[in-house]
C-alpha cells in the first residue's frame, strides 16, 4: 500500500485509486444532508489551523458566526475529539487492521464517508451498514444493527441495539472485528 496526499490534504492509497476517493465523494451529489452540522474541536474559536486533524483530515471551517454550526458537546469540552476504542479486524481484508472509534456513533460501510470504512469487502453495505455507539455519561457503548444486510454479535444475529464489551467480535459480511474499549471502568474523558 503506497499512501498518496491529493491538493486537498486527504490521504489515500495511490496504488487502489487513481484520483482521491475523499475528493471524488465530496463532488458527487448529496441527499439530505446538513452542511451546517459540522464535528468540531473548538467551540470558541470556529476557523480551524490548517494543521488540526479531524478524523484523518486536514480542513479549515469558516463560519459567520457561532448560530451557523452545531458543536459536539464532548470534542468542545475536550478540545479533541478522543479515542474511546477500537475495531481491530480478525479475519477477511481487515486482518490486522484496526480502526479508531471516538464518542458518540460511529458509522460502519464500505464508504470512505464512514467512521469506520471497510472497503474491500464487497458484502458490507456501502453506508451504515451497522454502528458503534459510545455514551460517555454511562461509559458504555453499544453495537446496532444498520440498513445492512446481517450483522452479528459473538456469532448471535443482532435485531435491535445491544451492550457491547470488551472482547467481543462483530461479524459483518466476510469480515470478523473484535472489539477493544479504551474508556471502561473510570478510565474515561470527562
Amino acid at each position: 500500500m503506497a499512501i498518496a496526499q491529493c491538493s486537498n490534504g486527504h490521504f489515500f492509497d495511490d496504488q487502489k485509486y487513481q484520483t482521491c476517493p475523499h475528493c471524488a465523494a465530496d463532488s458527487s451529489p448529496k441527499k439530505d444532508t446538513d452542511s451546517k452540522t459540522i464535528a468540531m474541536f473548538n467551540a470558541d474559536n470556529v476557523e480551524f489551523r490548517e494543521d488540526t486533524p479531524v478524523r484523518g483530515e486536514r480542513m479549515r471551517i469558516n463560519a459567520k458566526s457561532k448560530d451557523e454550526v452545531t458543536v459536539g458537546i464532548f470534542a468542545s469540552q475536550m478540545d479533541a475529539d478522543p479515542v474511546v476504542g477500537w475495531l481491530v479486524g480478525l479475519s477477511g481484508f481487515e486482518k490486522g487492521r484496526d480502526h479508531r472509534l471516538h464518542t458518540g456513533r460511529n458509522f460502519v460501510g464500505r464508504s470512505m464517508k464512514m467512521d469506520v470504512s471497510l472497503a474491500d469487502d464487497e458484502q458490507i453495505s456501502r453506508e451504515n451498514h451497522c454502528s458503534i455507539l459510545y455514551d460517555p455519561e454511562k461509559v458504555s457503548f453499544y453495537v446496532a444493527p444498520g440498513e445492512g444486510t446481517n450483522t452479528y454479535m459473538n456469532d448471535v444475529l443482532l435485531k435491535a441495539p445491544q451492550l457491547l464489551t470488551d472482547g467481543d467480535t462483530i461479524r459483518i459480511g466476510e469480515t470478523d472485528l473484535v472489539f477493544a474499549a479504551f474508556c471502561k471502568g473510570d478510565r474515561k474523558w470527562l
